[in-house]
């Protein structure tokens, strides 16, 4: 990666609320790990199912999140914007994605690979610190989405009954 790639990320994540808490070399040191890219609308990031070894910081545009339902299709859960962080569940450990990811816009995005973040936040006490910290913050928003969509879903198929 070129130098001024890698300085407009560390630009780009200096100013997310991503990274406020996060001392300079923190910061620093997950410029150097990620890669600026940009998908245009309808890209599909990831399928519900498979072994996603990626993780996202959302810089520009929307990703919609939604999970297949029986009878019902695919289901939106929630759709993440510039700030979020996207497809944590690879930060955690080899598993496959819960949920799929699509572009709704023409999207920026920095990718990280997962297992090198993993093996970093293992041999850097003060980096794995910060930075799963973020990633439990997300991690509790997209339960509480998933909570209120469940909810929704409820109360529509009560109303259904009725």
């Amino acid at each position: 990666m070129g130098i001024e790639a890698m300085n407009e990320i560390d630009e780009i994540l200096r100013g997310a609320a991503l990274c406020r808490s996060f001392p300079d070399s923190v910061t620093a040191k997950l410029a150097q790990m990620g890669r600026l890219l940009e998908f245009p609308a309808g890209s599909l990031l990831f399928r519900e199912g498979e072994i996603h070894p990626f993780v996202y910081l959302v810089v520009a545009g929307n990703v919609r999140l939604d999970i297949y339902v029986q009878g019902r299709g695919n289901v939106e859960l929630m759709t993440l914007t510039a700030g979020d962080l996207l497809g944590w569940s690879p930060l955690v450990e080899d598993r496959p994605m819960s949920l799929r990811a699509t572009t709704q816009d023409t999207t920026r995005l920095i990718r990280f690979d997962a297992p090198a973040i993993r093996r970093f936040c293992e041999q850097d006490y003060e980096f794995g610190y910060h930075f799963m910290r973020v990633v439990a913050t997300a991690f509790a928003k997209r339960l509480l989405a998933t909570r209120l969509q469940l909810l929704d879903l409820y109360a529509e198929s009560c109303e259904e009954a009725s």
